[in-house]
């Protein structure tokens, strides 16, 4: 009786194991295609960020602004440093809710101004169209003086070496602390201090080629040029005003 009760035994569990393998094509078919679908859907959500990264790199350039009469690079040799156009890259790029608008004056300065919210975000910044040539920085260039009516924050100056989408290249940045609002001042920045950046985040190995430089910009960021929080950033409105940019060699 006892080998007969573990016959029996052994046949109910034979034919569960028969169910199971009956149905694993069926549980097979369901992960793949809930696989599928996942991967379905990430190709669809990083084909519309691209797509909204694209769009927003249209727009901005395409509202870009001549700078104002009398306001050029100081030193730079192209003919292309006098005669610039500057558009804004905000936050919102990434998703995030910063705004920001350039004002050219008719004295010949250049008002970038906005409000940063950090729900999301993190900067705002500002800087020159077109890099398909460089703008003549002398090969021993060595400051770049920024004349600036600033709002007590901590802005970065910018160089960069190809278009603000070419995530690969970094690009150069240094810190220049403003004092508080109306009050002019004038930063000698040392080209070998820049820091050369990627998404806010120091690389290594890159160097600076002072002849290749293609564009110049403003930049105000939740990080300083080390990558570091900046203790000057938070909510709320700026405004900074650049009145001069001057090569020293």
């Amino acid at each position: 009786m006892v080998f007969i009760g573990r016959l029996y035994s052994n046949q109910r569990c034979l034919k569960c194991w028969v169910a199971i393998l009956h149905a694993m094509p069926g549980v097979i078919t369901c992960a793949c295609a809930a696989a599928g679908a996942a991967l379905a859907l990430g190709a669809w959500k990083i084909t519309g960020f691209v797509r909204r990264v694209r769009d927003y790199r249209e727009s901005a350039k395409g509202a870009a602004l001549a700078a104002p009469a009398g306001f050029c690079i100081e030193g730079a040799t192209a003919a292309r440093a006098n005669d610039l156009q500057w558009f804004v890259i905000d936050d919102q790029v990434m998703g995030g809710r910063s705004s920001s608008a350039l004002t050219m004056g008719a004295t010949g300065e250049i008002e970038f101004a906005g409000v940063i919210n950090t729900n999301g975000g993190g900067f705002s910044s500002c800087r020159t169209l077109g890099d398909d040539e460089p703008l003549g920085f002398p090969a021993d260039t060595s400051h770049i003086e920024v004349t600036a009516i600033g709002d007590g924050r901590q802005y970065k100056l910018t160089l960069h070496t190809a278009d603000s989408w070419s995530m690969s290249t970094p690009s150069w940045a240094h810190d220049f602390h403003t004092l508080p609002a109306g009050q002019e001042r004038t930063w000698r920045l040392p080209l070998t201090s820049f820091v050369p950046l990627r998404q806010g985040k120091p690389v290594k190995g890159a160097v600076l080629d002072a002849k290749a430089i293609t564009g110049v910009g403003i930049n105000l960021s939740l990080y300083n040029m080390h990558g570091k929080s900046n203790s000057h950033f938070g909510d709320g409105p700026f405004r900074i005003i650049l009145k001069k940019l001057t090569l020293i060699r």
